[in-house]
């Protein structure tokens, strides 16, 4: 079930990513104004990284455990 899910997230990320790449296209090629153009660069790249970082912890998300306090170490032990 894990992997259908990073799989999913992972097609996800690759059709954010290739639509907010043909959306920034399409800006640069119609946007006359230059602050409007970066406010939509801008917009692209926020969106682009908050995808690339969600995708990022589902996907790899299993190999950064957290450590256990010290204070369980000696619970465990009991």
């Amino acid at each position: 079930m894990a992997t259908i899910i990073r799989a999913v997230f992972t097609l996800f990320w690759l059709a954010s990513v290739s639509f907010v790449g043909y959306l920034a296209f399409i800006v640069v090629q119609t946007e006359a104004d230059p602050q409007l153009l970066w406010g939509w660069m801008v917009m692209c790249g926020f969106t682009m990284v908050s995808a690339t970082f969600l995708t990022y912890n589902i996907v790899f998300g299993q190999h950064h455990k957290a450590e256990v306090p010290h204070h369980h170490v000696h619970l465990k032990n009991s």
